[in-house]
């Protein structure tokens, strides 16, 4: 199982205020807050804690059938400034995570995953959803491609009725575990192998 998520930092500090009362408190365990509250940057530390949850979220739900919204029920543990754990329901995701100027990319995968994925974040030519969701979908489908030798026009994406993305090659669903993510001026994809 792998998952990835990014937050296009200036975005998110237009969009969301975290130090409004009740925020750190309906989405992080009191450890996760330590860890906000103790940082010498509490913005990027909330939004680094975010990328890990999302990112264990989508790789949780390749495999488990159940939606929540939950967010303390996902415990982030920081290893280091990059790398991560996080807890959901007692399976374990490691993460890793870019940390720039612009943004946080983080992706979890399971102890069978590390080291055996292929991931890229990128910019986006066009800022629209639509065109974000297209340009995603056609890097991702070219990165299969080229490591699974088919002609790219053999391949698409579809999602299931929990709205995770799966792989076809024609009518026929690819096990590969595969995870897309977008946010403002930016989108990422993490392939397993």
């Amino acid at each position: 199982m792998i998952g990835n998520d990014l937050v296009d930092l200036k975005l998110a500090a237009k969009q969301s205020n975290w130090q409004r009362k009740g925020f750190l408190d309906k989405l992080f365990t009191p450890d996760e807050q330590g860890y906000i509250l103790n940082s010498d940057n509490p913005f990027e530390t909330v939004w680094l804690l975010w990328s890990m949850k999302e990112s264990a979220y989508k790789a949780y739900l390749q495999t488990h059938n159940e939606r929540f919204f939950a967010p303390k029920k996902l415990e982030c543990n920081l290893i280091s400034k990059n790398r991560g754990t996080v807890l959901i329901n007692n399976v374990l995701f490691v993460t890793e995570s870019e940390i720039g100027e612009a943004f946080i990319y983080t992706v979890a995968f399971t102890k069978n995953h590390e080291n055996k994925f292929l991931t890229d974040c990128f910019r986006f030519e066009h800022l629209d959803f639509k065109n974000q969701q297209s340009q995603t979908y056609h890097k991702v489908l070219t990165a299969f491609a080229n490591q699974l030798k088919f002609p790219v026009a053999q391949l698409k994406i579809e999602k299931n009725n929990q709205g995770v993305p799966q792989l076809f090659w024609g009518e026929m669903l690819l096990e590969n575990s595969f995870s897309l993510t977008h946010h403002g001026n930016f989108g990422a994809f993490t392939i397993a192998f």
